[in-house]
């Protein structure tokens, strides 16, 4: 099911505007993941029946997708919604961290 992903932002036409799950859902097609499974509530193990190779996957195409780093591998099945929640959260984090206080 693993196949090689090579997404950039502008191949995906990732823009500000874009949503994360929109992201997500491009690189799980990728992996081959039919569109019909891929919903908000959808769990990556239980539903998809991904591997930890192929979570991993998904972590490293969000990093290059969106330059997040986001651990997906915990014991704990996570949603695509869940999924996208972390992302924005990482997101969020390393704007406030490029953020240099003023004098």
């Amino acid at each position: 099911m693993c196949q090689s992903m090579d997404i950039s932002p502008v191949e995906s036409g990732y823009q500000h505007n874009d949503s994360v799950m929109g992201i997500l859902k491009l690189i799980l097609l990728n992996l081959g993941i039919p569109e019909e499974l891929i919903r908000e509530n959808t769990l990556l193990h239980k539903d998809l029946q991904l591997d930890s190779v192929e979570v991993v996957e998904i972590a490293l195409g969000l990093k290059r997708t969106l330059g997040v780093n986001v651990k997906l591998e915990s014991r704990q099945d996570m949603t695509l919604s869940q999924v996208c929640n972390t992302v924005q959260e990482a997101i969020a984090q390393n704007i406030t961290n490029h953020v240099k206080p003023t004098d």
